[in-house]
């Protein structure tokens, strides 16, 4: 599940955005390369994390995304790409597509622009691995500042700019790098994907949910 997506689900139990950006902020922990050690001072803020880690074990538990990932991997490969790289852009391909969807169906949310707006703010409650406080905070409001100049995540209801992000992320993958000269395939499979992706969302989240009851999450209001 892609950190949009993290937020609609989150959104969806309290609006406080401390705690929708804590089910946000370990997905912008890897994008900026970091590695959280821990978040202190802020309880809705670690509730947060610790639901972010509870959808994700629901998500990638769910039938329908296993069953949306290994068709993406299967088709990619037919199409020509190795193992690695089809695997990697079935995982990543349909969460960003989900994210999309999400945003076509109901915009960003002030509630999601207020989280947004609270990231800077918590630089001082974060921990991460290998670096001092000031050098955290420092990398942190970087990667948020890059995050309020990307055209995310209204840019994931376009196929082709999920194809480029998809080629972008797994560049510095060697194992799953998409081939010079093969990104075609990846715009050609995004372009066919999203509709299947849209056209599951719902029955997928109604599976989220189901596992999320059963893992002792607060349900929806």
């Amino acid at each position: 599940m892609n950190f949009f997506s993290h937020a609609v689900v989150a959104t969806r139990r309290s609006e406080d955005p401390r705690w929708i950006l804590g089910s946000m902020l370990p997905d912008f922990v890897s994008m900026a390369g970091l590695r959280l050690e821990s978040v202190t001072g802020d309880a809705p803020l670690e509730r947060g994390v610790a639901f972010h880690h509870t959808c994700d074990d629901a998500f990638h538990g769910a039938p329908l995304f296993v069953e949306m990932m290994e068709d993406a991997r299967e088709e990619l490969e037919r199409d020509g790409l190795d193992s690695g790289p089809a695997m990697a852009i079935g995982h990543v391909g349909v969460e960003l597509l989900l994210d999309g969807h999400l945003v076509t169906q109901s915009g960003v949310t002030r509630d999601y622009r207020a989280a947004i707006e609270e990231a800077p703010h918590v630089d001082v409650l974060l921990r991460f691995h290998g670096l001092d406080a000031a050098q955290g905070s420092a990398r942190w409001r970087q990667m948020m500042q890059r995050l309020a100049n990307a055209p995310v995540p209204e840019g994931y209801t376009e196929p082709a700019f999920v194809a480029d992000r998809l080629v972008q992320i797994l560049a510095s993958r060697p194992r799953l790098a998409v081939p010079f000269g093969r990104e075609p395939l990846v715009h050609a499979w995004a372009k066919r994907a999203a509709p299947v992706v849209a056209r599951g969302a719902r029955a997928l989240f109604e599976q989220v949910e189901a596992r999320l009851a059963a893992a002792g999450a607060a349900p929806p209001r």
